[in-house]
């Protein structure tokens, strides 16, 4: 045990992470992760030990839950340690993006906390097999430069900093400390779900680096340390340049294209990717970087006029010499004014939620689609390129019935299923070459739409909400 503590003493040095007069809560799920960094702390030397406390989250969405709940306050009670714990209702359980909710849920409290209890610093459990499932999810899935650099040591977090002192601790490592100090613990039983991309690669993908190597975690550790080291050394003259380039005019920031294009690539790529990395997404979520290529195909575009939606709710608006990225709030405004092309196997990101894509019939599905995606397929003699989503216009009418086909507006529609006026503003209509309405996803398909969309179909619309 004295050799991890030792270990623990050396990191905390080399990355300055805290010092004795520092204020540490502690983040403790129940799992070996967080035990170990729990038991790690209370066995520093003095000079090393600051005053700390615990805090857990009981999201209530496994059964095991209160188990945790307990162990977690049975054992900061026994040893004395300060415990402060929030709870997640179920009635606060939103019915899509739950674990992006529970994150949210998570950290706020945690902040919080910092707040109430006059914390310098808030240290999580990530460790070295986190750091290598991070770095390749992001790879395979497609990242920025920050983004496939994993996981930072530190980074701002409410009043001060968030501390991650374990990321040189390999997970076997921290069962085996647990192990030799007597520290319990819960095992989450969704870990070994493969329905979730992490646990996947966690249980497939990451042993089989392992076998090749055991210190893979390791070298994949010192590859984002180096990767942030030189992000840190050219930081300074994208920082420069990002402000020389962009202005923020009330929530929305605007991009001068002319001075933009006298700039090298490379210099752009950076600038836009510290752009959307910090400024238009929160701290720890993550920017694909299919993204980035979209709002550069969007500057390189010969039309002088065109936009794009982006994650998050964001939008690129092209007018010109000036590039506008505008905020949720803005998009929701300006939101009657929406109108996009779909392309074909591409999605395309909604300004009001969701996103909705064209496939070909045989390439319709990911194997994470969710499964309240709604699916309508397209007969080849019934399509008539290019498609297009859109905003909803007065007048707005489509042919609903097939056999005695009538047409009934869109408003109408709404009237009848009584559909609250909020949700009327947010829906879209996708409308082929000749400008009939083909789709009103989550509301009504025209007779253009084949009604089963298992049938050979040319295309298929997919919608995401």
């Amino acid at each position: 045990m004295q050799e991890y503590i030792l270990r623990l003493c050396k990191e905390l040095e080399r990355q300055q992470l805290w010092d004795k007069e520092s204020r540490l809560l502690l983040a403790v799920s129940g799992g070996a992760d967080s035990m170990a960094l729990l038991g790690l702390v209370q066995q520093l030397p003095s000079e090393w030990q600051p005053q700390f406390a615990v805090v857990h989250v009981h999201h209530h969405l496994r059964e095991e839950s209160d188990e945790e709940f307990r162990m977690v306050q049975d054992y900061c009670q026994n040893k004395g340690i300060p415990f402060f714990s929030e709870h997640w209702s179920e009635k606060s359980h939103p019915s899509s993006n739950l674990e992006m909710a529970a994150r949210e849920f998570r950290y706020a409290f945690f902040t919080n906390m910092m707040e109430k209890w006059s914390a310098t610093h808030l240290a999580t459990a990530h460790h070295a097999d986190d750091q290598l499932e991070t770095i390749l999810m992001r790879l395979v899935r497609g990242s920025t430069l920050k983004g496939i650099s994993g996981i930072s040591m530190t980074r701002t977090f409410g009043p001060g900093q968030l501390v991650r002192p374990l990321l040189a601790f390999q997970k076997d490592e921290l069962y085996q400390i647990c192990g030799m100090a007597g520290i319990p613990y819960r095992e989450d039983s969704t870990n070994s779900e493969l329905t979730f991309t992490r646990n996947r690669y966690r249980n497939s993908i990451i042993p089989l680096l392992k076998a090749e190597n055991n210190q893979a975690p390791k070298h994949f550790g010192d590859f984002s340390e180096d990767l942030q080291d030189v992000l840190t050394v050219v930081q300074p003259l994208v920082v420069q340049s990002f402000r020389s380039l962009f202005t923020k005019v009330e929530a929305d920031w605007v991009l001068d294209l002319v001075a933009w294009k006298m700039c090298d690539v490379s210099l752009q790529r950076l600038v836009l990717s510290h752009f959307v990395t910090e400024q238009m997404i929160p701290a720890g979520y993550d920017f694909r970087r299919s993204q980035l290529t979209a709002i550069m195909d969007l500057i390189e575009n010969q039309s002088p006029q065109k936009q794009i939606s982006l994650a998050g709710g964001w939008q690129a608006r092209k007018r010109y010499d000036k590039l506008t990225f505008l905020s949720p709030d803005s998009v929701r405004i300006a939101f009657s004014d929406f109108s996009e092309v779909l392309e074909l196997n591409k999605w395309v990101t909604l300004p009001s939620h969701g996103r909705i894509g064209l496939f070909h019939g045989d390439n319709a599905f990911s194997k994470e689609m969710p499964k309240d995606a709604q699916v309508v397929g397209i007969k080849d003699d019934l399509a008539r390129m290019p498609f297009t989503v859109r905003s909803r216009h007065t007048g707005d009418k489509i042919v609903l019935n097939k056999n005695q086909p009538f047409t009934k507006k869109v408003s109408r529609l709404f009237v009848d299923k009584k559909i609250p006026d909020e949700e009327r503003r947010k829906a879209c209509i996708v409308t082929d070459g000749e400008g009939r309405i083909l789709w009103v996803p989550g509301y009504a398909q025209s007779v253009w739409l084949s009604e089963n969309d298992k049938e050979q179909t040319c295309y298929r619309l997919i919608y995401i909400k």
